[in-house]
């Protein structure tokens, strides 16, 4: 039987998420205030979020939707396992999603720290299954001089 699920996740950044959700083909539609979701049978089910995924766009007759959760401040997924998992995948939003979304907060947390250790390159490397993402920072060295009197 066709209906929404809804999934507790530690998404907490909307931007990521966002480039995650567009890395992965996903084309997710943004909003300020949570929209209707269209389900299997058209209807939302009474369910809205703040940033869908089309069915169209994974060819299904019902929307992805992330709505943050306002007391915990972390977006929950909102979908429908029978049209998503034949399309996507069963390991789509505990893998491939959180893959995409680790790499681009990783990013982020660089930018901020480039500004206390310099310089920062990121080396992107798979073995297998496996990803690692490898931060090299520049780290200045400052040299201080004294005169002895």
């Amino acid at each position: 039987m066709s209906h929404f699920s809804t999934v507790r996740t530690k998404l907490a950044n909307r931007e990521c998420l966002i480039f995650a959700l567009t890395d992965l083909n996903l084309s997710p539609q943004v909003h300020e205030e949570a929209q209707p979701l269209k389900g299997y049978y058209g209807g939302s089910q009474g369910q809205s979020a703040e940033i869908i995924v089309s069915g169209r766009t994974i060819k299904a007759r019902a929307d992805i939707g992330f709505k943050r959760n306002q007391l915990s401040g972390v977006y929950e997924i909102i979908y429908d396992s029978y049209e998503t998992v034949p399309k996507l995948g069963k390991d789509f939003f505990s893998n491939k999603l959180m893959l995409a979304y680790g790499k681009h907060l990783v990013r982020i947390k660089a930018a901020e720290l480039q500004e206390k250790f310099g310089e920062c390159a990121i080396a992107e490397e798979t073995k297998g299954t496996v990803q690692t993402l490898r931060l090299t920072f520049a780290g200045h060295q400052e040299v201080q001089q004294y005169v002895r009197r």
